[in-house]
C-alpha cells in the first residue's frame, strides 16, 4: 500500500480533473430534465443543487487529513473498516451504469443528429477504445491530457455560446416562480444529480496534488465545482433564453440541437455547431477516462497490485460499460437509467458517506488523541 503519491499533480490539474469529472458527461443532455420535473421553478433547482454540491465536497474533504493513504478506499479503511468494500462496491456499480448510459446517450445523439448513415456501434466501439487507452496511463499522463484539452472544450463552449446570444428572445422565461413548490424542486433535483457524480474523484487525485495541505486542496475543489455550477447556469439560460421553457422538454438533446442550427455566414465554414461536436467527444472521453481512472487506482492501491493488473481492469471496465452501452438501444431507455435509478442512488449514497465520514474520522482522531483541544 501506497502511502504518499508517487506522480503528484498541480493544484491546475487537479481543478480541471474534478471540474471534467462532475458535468463534463452530460451536459448535452442538459436542461431538458430539470425543466420537465420542475417547470418555471427550476432556476431554485440548479442554484440548490449547485449549493448542495457545494457543501457536500466541503464535507468530503474534512476527513481525508485525518487517516493515511493515496487512495480514498485505503483512507476509508480507517474509518469503515469492512464496510469500505460495500460502499466502494456501490460507488462502482453507479459509475459504471450513469458511464454506459451517457455513452449510449452521447452515442445516439450523434447517430441521429449528425450521422445517421454510419452505424452506432463506430461511435460506441471508437470511443471506449480511446477512453480506455487514456484511463490505463498513469495519473501525471491523464493530467496532462485533461489540462490541454478540457480548456480548449471549455473555449469552443464560449464561442459558439457568443454565437447563439444574438438568438436569445426568450429572457422572460428566465424568471424563477415566484410560488415556489417544493415537490417539483426535490424531484428535479435527484433527477439531475448525475451532473454531480464525481465518485471517489477528489480525495483520490488529492491525495496526489504535489506539496499542498488539504485546506488548499479543498478550496480547488470548491472552486472547480462553482465553475461547473456557473457553466450550468450559462447553459440554462442560452437553452431557455433562446427557445423558452417548453420547447427543451420536447427535445432530447436542446442544446445540440441550438449549436447545430447555427449558421455563420462571415467565417470560413457555415455551420461552426460542427465545433461542438469535436469538443464533446473530447468532454465524454476526459470524463469517463478520469472516472476509470479513479476507480482503478483505489483498487490497485487497496489490493496492492500491479500497474500492468490495474491496466486489465481498466479493460474490464470498459467491456462492461460497452455492454451497458449497447444494451440501452434508445434515448429513451438510456435517460430512464440515468434519472430513476442511477440518480437516487447516487444522491443517496453521497449523502450518507459525505455526512457519516467526517464524523467517523472526527470520533476516530478523538479517540487517538483524547487530550487535544
Amino acid at each position: 500500500m501506497k502511502s504518499v503519491p508517487i506522480e503528484p499533480i498541480s493544484l491546475g490539474q487537479f481543478f480541471l480533473m474534478v471540474a471534467v469529472s462532475v458535468v463534463a458527461g452530460g451536459v448535452y443532455i442538459w436542461p431538458s430534465a430539470v425543466l420537465e420535473d420542475a417547470g418555471l421553478d427550476a432556476p431554485w433547482v440548479i442554484f440548490v443543487s449547485v449549493g448542495l454540491a457545494l457543501g457536500l465536497v466541503w464535507l468530503q474533504t474534512l476527513w481525508p487529513p485525518h487517516v493515511e493513504g493515496s487512495s480514498s478506499l485505503t483512507r476509508m479503511q480507517a474509518i469503515w473498516g469492512w464496510a469500505r468494500w460495500p460502499l466502494f462496491a456501490s460507488t462502482l456499480a453507479i459509475y459504471l451504469g450513469l458511464d454506459g448510459a451517457l455513452l449510449a446517450l452521447f452515442s445516439q445523439m450523434l447517430h441521429v443528429n449528425f450521422y445517421q448513415r454510419t452505424p452506432l456501434w463506430i461511435f460506441e466501439g471508437s470511443i471506449v477504445l480511446v477512453i480506455g487507452w487514456m484511463a490505463s496511463k498513469s495519473v501525471s499522463q491523464v493530467a496532462r491530457n485533461v489540462q490541454f484539452w478540457f480548456p480548449l472544450t471549455i473555449a469552443s463552449l464560449f464561442l459558439l455560446v457568443a454565437m447563439a446570444a444574438p438568438h436569445l428572445n426568450q429572457m422572460a422565461a428566465l424568471r424563477p416562480s415566484s410560488v415556489i413548490a417544493l415537490g417539483p424542486i426535490a424531484k428535479a433535483l435527484v433527477s439531475t444529480w448525475y451532473l454531480w457524480v464525481q465518485g471517489e474523484v477528489i480525495v483520490t487525485l488529492g491525495s496526489y496534488v504535489r506539496g499542498a495541505p488539504w485546506s488548499t486542496i479543498r478550496h480547488w475543489a470548491l472552486g472547480a465545482i462553482a465553475f461547473e455550477g456557473l457553466m450550468l447556469i450559462l447553459i440554462y439560460a442560452l437553452v431557455v433564453g433562446t427557445l423558452g421553457p417548453n420547447a427543451p422538454i420536447q427535445l432530447e438533446w436542446p442544446l445540440p440541437f441550438i449549436f447545430s442550427d447555427l449558421t455563420i455566414s462571415a467565417l470560413f465554414i457555415s455551420r461552426p455547431g460542427l465545433f461542438i461536436l469535436i469538443s464533446w467527444v473530447v468532454a465524454l472521453i476526459l470524463y469517463e477516462a478520469v472516472a476509470l481512472l479513479v476507480l482503478t487506482l483505489n483498487l490497485e492501491d487497496a489490493l496492492g497490485l500491479t500497474q500492468p493488473q490495474r491496466t486489465g481492469m481498466v479493460w474490464s471496465g470498459i467491456l462492461f460499460l460497452l455492454a451497458i452501452s449497447v444494451t440501452l438501444s434508445s434515448p429513451l431507455e438510456a435517460t430512464h437509467v440515468v434519472l430513476a435509478w442511477v440518480d437516487p442512488v447516487a444522491l443517496g449514497l453521497t449523502l450518507f458517506t459525505s455526512v457519516l465520514s467526517p464524523l467517523l474520522g472526527w470520533i476516530r482522531h478523538r479517540r487517538i488523541d483524547p487530550f487535544e483541544g
